[in-house]
């Protein structure tokens, strides 16, 4: 798969955990802490299926754990009542979590060159909304939004009424849930990888840091500022930046051609 570069997309869409801020790690934490009570086999399943995937909505998982792992039924306000504990348990700790390396300038330098940017996230919408805001990065983003909604009807409602097609669109995920849905709404996608592993099928373009796509201040970029974006059918035909993806799951090293 080629990407164009950075600055050639109409509208960027990232994900939020393990892409704009290092809170992976603190979500697994948190719903292991969650099913504590019920013992420590318990919370390891949980704590696993967070880590394997950690782009599922907790609407989904919540659910999932206690018929799975529980044998119980939730009811839906049993299933609120859950994820407001969780909630409690996550809010200011993820609050806390550092940005990813890159991110402030990635993102300062998309909104200098007027790309509008996006989070689109598994998280609950107010959570997320309140996370964003106390990180103090909401400027950064168009919109930010949550689940319940699932991500690709996020995405579709956030560009209707814009003019703007989804092939010339990408989408920043490091979690299966955030390539299906690059993959549903037929829109370029880039991985990034926790701890140097990856959910991604072979030849999906894969960085450890975004500073590996986006580039210190996106050099060259004076002709996108200077001329209107060309027609997307040009752009798609001949691609000017060829990200090198990765030839099999296992291979680990990532490199940025321009």
């Amino acid at each position: 798969m080629q990407l164009r570069k950075p600055h050639e997309y109409a509208q960027i869409f990232f994900d939020f955990d393990g892409v704009i801020v290092d809170s992976v790690e603190a979500k697994i934490d948190a719903f292991g802490e969650l099913y504590s009570p019920y013992g420590a086999d318990i919370r390891r399943k949980v704590e696993a299926y967070q880590r394997a995937v950690p782009g599922e909505t907790r609407y989904d998982k919540i659910p999932r754990f206690h018929r799975d792992y529980l044998g119980q039924d939730l009811s839906d306000a049993d299933l609120q009542s859950w994820s407001e504990r969780l909630s409690k348990i996550v809010l200011d700790t993820v609050v806390a979590c550092p940005l990813l390396p890159d991110v402030d300038i990635t993102l300062a330098t998309l909104q200098r060159l007027k790309v509008p940017a996006h989070i689109v996230s598994g998280t609950p919408h107010l959570e997320l909304q309140e996370i964003v805001a106390r990180k103090g990065i909401q400027h950064f983003f168009k919109q930010v939004r949550g689940a319940p909604e699932k991500k690709a009807a996020i995405v579709h409602d956030i560009l209707d009424g814009t003019g703007v097609d989804l092939k010339d669109c990408l989408f920043v995920g490091d979690a299966i849930t955030d390539f299906d849905c690059a993959k549903t709404c037929a829109m370029d996608f880039l991985g990034c990888a926790t701890n140097g592993a990856h959910p991604f099928e072979p030849g999906t373009p894969v960085v450890d840091r975004l500073g590996e796509y986006f580039p210190n201040g996106f050099e060259d970029t004076t002709a996108r500022a200077a001329q209107p974006a060309q027609p997307s059918p040009a752009r798609t035909a001949q691609p000017s930046h060829e990200f090198k993806a990765q030839t099999s799951v296992e291979q680990r090293s990532r490199r940025v051609q321009f």
